[in-house]
Parts: structure tokens; sequence; C-alpha cells
């Protein structure tokens, strides 16, 4: 048996963490959801939605989706706190799908320390992924069958029937491993300058000292975008009977591309690899200062765009960049880009908006959407605790096979959402 007190220890450990501490609202829901269950009360949807979000006795679930959206989001963030934290608790605070209801159940497994640590952090992300996705596949968002509509035209290579198979790559964050000449266990150490073993050697060269202090360490790291961006894509894949597999972005080889299309999610960070094929998407980026470029085939009409005032407490300031383009054997790729988890998950949404190529038209009107249709999009996005509550078209570029990019800008205030 848990007791009261401890059940209260454990939800101020988690509302300490920091998928809590930024998100005031988050953290005022779990509360909510917490004293009621230890009230001996079974929430309801509708409870919810009129004692914590304020709603009328005219609130209709069917029509008002937001307790079930908090709720998904809310488990989310339950997950990557519990996938990250150094503690090993007991008993981990959990939510089971269905009911509204607080559960304390006794810990599954320990966290390894020290050096074991690596391993299972590696293999944890790929877990969690694997583990969001067929709980999607099976359930749905929140235990909803997942509707099947209509599909942006921009997918046409990934849905069209006998394409190839989609390869999805989720963006993780490169670690290095701290190396203690007394033998004893170190820390991890994350380099924003070093975002691939190719980085890692680079600064080796330049610093061969470099190598005796830090290793190279198959920790990685998954941002909450992941399982934002998926949960806009999968969907859209589900209309295919191509199939589709997933992978870390670390994971990927150029060889993936002989038999698959892909589709990457995550930030400038986390390319690795298919940093190497920005330059058919007419894309480069820097991190000092923070910048990215849309380039003319040739050079010519080239745009930066650079994030300021990108993160101040919870509100946050990105691009998203929306590009798809061919790439080697005859494969196709699309880029879901951003420099914070706003930019990726703006991304995500714009390129799943049947609308978009809509917006496109009435914008352009001299454009002709060419087939196949490539280009890069970006879009500037404002957001709070990683819900985004401002967009705005910034840039179009489309590539062309009679005159190569064709380059157009919109207004700062279009909308397509």
């Amino acid at each position: 048996m848990i007791s009261d007190s401890e059940k209260r220890q454990i939800l101020a450990e988690i509302l300490e963490g920091p998928e809590f501490k930024e998100s005031k609202r988050f953290q005022e829901l779990l509360r909510f959801l917490f004293e009621e269950t230890m009230a001996g009360q079974a929430p309801k949807e509708t409870t919810i939605a009129m004692q914590f979000f304020g709603r009328d006795s005219s609130f209709d679930p069917g029509e008002d989706p937001i307790v079930r959206v908090y709720l998904n989001n809310l488990r989310r963030k339950l997950e990557h706190y519990y996938l990250t934290t150094q503690k090993h608790p007991p008993h981990v605070l959990t939510i089971p799908r269905g009911h509204y209801q607080i559960e304390f159940v006794p810990s599954a497994r320990p966290l390894l320390r020290g050096r074991g640590l690596r391993g299972f952090a590696a293999t944890s992300a790929i877990l969690a992924v694997i583990t969001f996705v067929a709980g999607y596949l099976i359930r749905g968002i929140d235990g909803d069958n997942v509707a099947q509509g209509p599909v942006s035209p921009i997918w046409r290579e990934y849905v069209a029937p006998n394409a190839r198979p989609t390869l999805i790559l989720v963006g993780d964050f490169f670690f290095l491993y701290e190396q203690r000449q007394n033998g004893t266990a170190g820390n991890f150490v994350r380099d924003i300058r070093i975002n691939s073993p190719y980085d890692y050697r680079q600064a080796i060269k330049q610093d061969p000292s470099f190598a005796k202090r830090y290793v190279q360490s198959d920790f990685t790291y998954l941002r909450p975008s992941a399982s934002w961006g998926l949960s806009q894509i999968l969907p859209i894949l589900q209309h295919s009977r191509n199939g589709y597999s997933i992978k870390l972005a670390s994971q990927f080889r150029v060889e993936d591309l002989k038999s698959n299309n892909v589709v990457f999610l995550g930030s400038f960070k986390t390319l690795y690899t298919l940093q190497t094929f920005l330059h058919v998407f007419g894309l480069d980026y820097a991190f000092t200062p923070v910048s990215f470029r849309v380039r003319g085939e040739n050079g010519d009409s080239a745009k930066i765009f650079a994030p300021t005032d990108r993160k101040g407490g919870s509100y946050e300031k990105d691009f998203a960049v929306v590009a798809k383009a061919r790439g080697p054997e005859g494969s196709t790729i699309m880029l879901f880009l951003g420099f914070a988890d706003s930019g990726v998950i703006e991304a995500s949404r714009a390129a799943a908006d049947v609308t978009i190529l809509d917006t496109i038209r009435t914008r352009y009107i001299t454009t002709s959407l060419s087939d196949p249709f490539f280009f890069t999009l970006v879009v500037e996005t404002e957001a709070l605790n990683q819900t985004i509550f401002k967009s705005r078209v910034r840039h179009f570029v489309q590539r062309t096979s009679a005159s190569g990019i064709a380059t157009q800008t919109l207004s700062d205030t279009s909308r397509f959402r």
C-alpha cells in the first residue's frame, strides 16, 4: 500500500520536473485530478469541462474535445517525465486511458545508473516512439478510432497505390559522455555545436585533447514534438497500403533511400546524415547566430530567417519549414523542421492541412502547381507551452521542371490554419 503522504510527495516531484515546471495549466490540471481522486471521486469528462475549464451546462463532449485533447497531452507529459527522470520512485502516477482518475502503480523497472544508463536511454527513446505508435494505431487518440479523412495532395508520392513504403525519421539529439581519468562514471554532455558523429570527429581534428575529455555516447534524446508530429503524420499514412517504419534519425543510412520514401520530423540540429541532402531543398542553416537560408536553384533569390525572442519563460517563437524534394535512387524526401518544438509541431500540422494548397493558389494566382509538386514552405509560429496560438506563412518556393525554382513570398499576415 502507498500512503497519502507518499502520493503527495510523488505529485510534488512530478510538478517540479521540466515537463510541468513551466506549464502552469498542466500543473493545475494534474492537481485538480489528483485532489478529485484523493477525495474518492472519479471525475467525468463533463465534470472536468465545467469545474476546471469553465464550460457551462450546455457543454457537449461531441462538439468540444477540450478535455480529451488536454488529457492526451497530459499523459504524454507524464510518459516523458518517467522516461527521462533520474529518480526511481517505488510507485508511478498514471492516468489510464478510458477514464480520468489517477492511479499509483508499482514501478515496472529501476532506472540504471552511471555508464549503464547509456544503453537504457537509447533503447527507451526507441521504445517510447514504438509504444506511442502502437497505442495510436490500435486505439486512436484517447481511445477513439482514427478517422480516415481527405489527404493533402503533397502526400501523393507517399499514398499512391504501389508506391514505396515510407520511412519516418524522428530527430534525436546527440550527446557526449564525460571521460574521467580515474575511471569513474562521468556525466552526459550536450554541446550544441556537436550534433552528429561527424561533428564529433571534426571537433577532435581541431582539438585532439577533446577525445580525452569526451567520448561519443549512444544516449540520444527525443523532444515532445516527436509525439506531436507523429500524431499528424500517422493518420495520413494509414490511407496507404504501402507500409511504413520508424527510425531514429541517428540510425538512418543512405542505403535506406534505395527502397523507401522518407519523412523527417525534428530540429535542424537532429538531421544527422540527411543534412548532406539539404542542397536539393535550397536550404542551409547556422547555429551562431541561429538562422537558416532558403536559396534559389542557382544560389540567387536567397532569403534568411533568424528567430528572435526564441524563448522567454513558456513563450516560444520559431520558424516551421516544410520542404519536399526528389532524393537519391528516385526517392521522395519531405522535411518537417524547426529550431524549437513549436516549429516542428507547426511544420507537421501544415503538411497535414488539406487546405494548404488552396491557400497557396489563392495567394499565388499565377503559380502553376506542378506534378510532382516539390517546394519549400516557411511558417512563422508563436507558441505558449508548446501550444501554437499564432502562425503566418512567410515564404514559399516551388521547384518546377521547366524553370528550376520559382520564388514568391506571402504577406506576413496570411493564415492557413
